[in-house]
């Protein structure tokens, strides 16, 4: 009996039929399975997405929105919490935290595998990112900072910017480039035992600046000193720490009823001020702002220079830069040794050589002879008879009288050239570097004023940013010698009228010597030298991508 076909239909073609259809089928059934896996993560991390299968192809098409997002404002609640379920995808590192989001596109995904799935980055401006973070109690990384400047996006991926406050972990890193779109890609980290901060804690770009314990308190020894030249109305003023009201003074310590004062700084200078103990209270400052972009003083530029040198090796972040001038000033020695020892605050055995040694072998020599033909004339006149001996007598003490003023004439003379000879030495001596001066003046302020051992120069300049804010006389005192200072500095040195402005406001020379030495310490401290990679930085790229 022969093969029909169909019987070769049946017995060989469907099965090859059937044989045929199985991987659509696979297919199928696999990206079923592979839909079903990727919305459950989706949901899982809270990522709303559309998703669409086509089944034939095994493909699962994804469209998830690109969000742009912002820090909360501080005082909301969640500003310093986080996400109760961040996500845990590729390019989402951006949801440990809580944001002001907003959608500005969608980021479409085509998927053959679950794990492939991703998520797109989000969008946010690099200045307010870094603040954030900073506020947060991040630390910026010295190295990291370094490299990016100088190679862009071509740093490699991992390179850490931000640093946890407790350990070397990173918190902002450069991330791979893939959803970048020539935009520098980042990837965030964040632990909640890393949280050390608070909405009490100093924000970036601020300054706070604390009133002085009475035992240190510099100014108000100075206006102690200076007060018998003021006026009642100012040593009351003085007495209450200038921003204080009438009854605010009853029953309280003069040292603790000064409120701390926090300054925001922006690039152009003070941008708002308030007393700790009423933020609502705005303080205006306006001896320290430039009016319609320019100012009589230059006052606002010195605090907002001292402010930034005082804070910024801190770990704070800054739009005030300061000049290039002004830290050249701080890097150069511009005082001269002999000038402080004139001055008082150095003695000759702590500086080098600077005056020839008076030689005073001709003035003894001088009184030797003067006192022999003193006493050869008396001997003269006891050989006399009595009648002329008185008359001799006479004639002597009227020569005496007459020498000796004119020696006393003479000795003024000479004390004058001898001074103006020592003041000339002085100003052409062996220059002093800044911190030398600064801490040999924190001594004699201490000495001066009786104050306690604690005092440093970072805490002076707290009391110079302190009573900068609060007194507008103070303020400008310290602008003008700070002035006359970078004034020698770039006229080639000290001169006589230059000397003489110094000696006569000494402990605002010295007061200003500190504020020169904390911006010479903001160049050579690491945190001071990341300040300026930083701003470099944030200057290039203004937005960034978060994932």
């Amino acid at each position: 009996m022969g093969v029909s076909a169909v019987d070769i239909i049946t017995y060989i073609g469907i099965p090859l039929a059937v044989l045929g259809v199985l991987p659509t089928i696979y297919t199928c059934l696999k990206s079923l399975f592979t839909l079903r896996e990727i919305t459950k993560t989706l949901h899982r991390n809270g990522v709303v997405a559309i998703t669409r299968s086509a089944l034939l192809s095994g493909i699962v098409e994804i469209e998830i929105p690109r969000r742009s997002i912002i820090p909360l404002d501080r005082g909301d609640p969640k500003y310093f919490g986080l996400r109760e379920r961040p996500s845990s995808l590729k390019g989402g590192s951006w949801t440990i935290f809580n944001w002001k989001e907003m959608v500005i596109g969608v980021k479409s995904y085509r998927l053959q595998y679950h794990d492939e799935l991703a998520q797109p980055q989000a969008e946010i401006e690099f200045e307010a990112l870094i603040a954030f973070l900073l506020d947060r109690g991040a630390v910026p990384s010295k190295e990291g900072w370094a490299d990016l400047r100088g190679a862009g996006l071509w740093t490699p991926a991992g390179t850490k910017l931000l640093l946890s406050p407790v350990s070397s972990e990173e918190v902002l890193s450069v991330a791979m480039s893939d959803d970048s779109d020539g935009i520098l890609s980042l990837a965030l980290n964040w632990r909640s035992e890393w949280d050390r901060r608070s909405r009490d804690s100093l924000p970036p770009y601020w300054v706070r600046a604390c009133a002085p314990r009475k035992e240190v308190d510099v100014l108000a020894a100075l206006n102690e000193l200076e007060a018998p030249g003021k006026t009642e109305e100012q040593n009351e003023v003085d007495k209450k720490g200038g921003f204080l009201d009438d009854d605010s003074a009853d029953g309280v310590e003069e040292g603790d009823m000064r409120s701390a004062v926090r300054v925001r700084i922006s690039a152009t200078g003070i941008q708002e001020a308030y007393k700790e103990d009423d933020a609502k209270k705005k303080l205006p400052l306006l001896h320290l702002r430039s009016i319609n972009g320019s100012t009589d003083s230059t006052a606002g530029f010195w605090f907002c220079s001292a402010a930034t040198a005082f804070q910024a090796p801190q770990g704070g972040l800054w739009s005030f830069s300061v000049p290039d001038d002004i830290l050249s000033l701080a890097r150069r020695d511009t005082v001269p040794c002999g000038v402080m020892v004139l001055l008082g605050a150095m003695t000759d055995e702590q500086v080098p050589a600077w005056r020839l040694p008076h030689d005073e072998e001709a003035e003894r020599f001088e009184r030797h002879v003067k006192f022999m033909e003193q006493g050869r004339k008396m001997t003269e006149e006891a050989r006399l008879p009595p009648e002329q001996r008185e008359a001799a007598r006479r004639k002597r003490l009227e020569h005496e009288a007459a020498d000796f003023h004119n020696d006393f004439r003479r000795r003024r003379m000479r004390e004058d050239q001898r001074r103006e000879s020592e003041m000339a030495e002085a100003m052409q001596s062996q220059r002093l570097p800044i911190d030398v001066v600064a801490d040999a003046h924190v001594k004699y302020l201490v000495d001066k004023f009786r104050l306690s051992e604690g005092v440093t120069v970072l805490v002076l300049v707290e009391q110079i940013l302190y009573g900068m804010a609060q007194d507008t006389s103070f303020a400008k005192r310290i602008s003008i010698m700070l002035d006359l200072w970078k004034s020698w500095a770039q006229s080639g040195g000290m001169t006589k009228s230059h000397y003489l402005a110094v000696k006569e406001d000494q402990v605002i020379f010295a007061l200003a010597s500190c504020v020169l030495a904390v911006m010479r310490g903001m160049v050579s401290e690491p945190m001071g030298s990341v300040v300026g990679d930083l701003q470099e930085c944030l200057r290039i790229w203004k937005k960034v991508r978060l994932g």
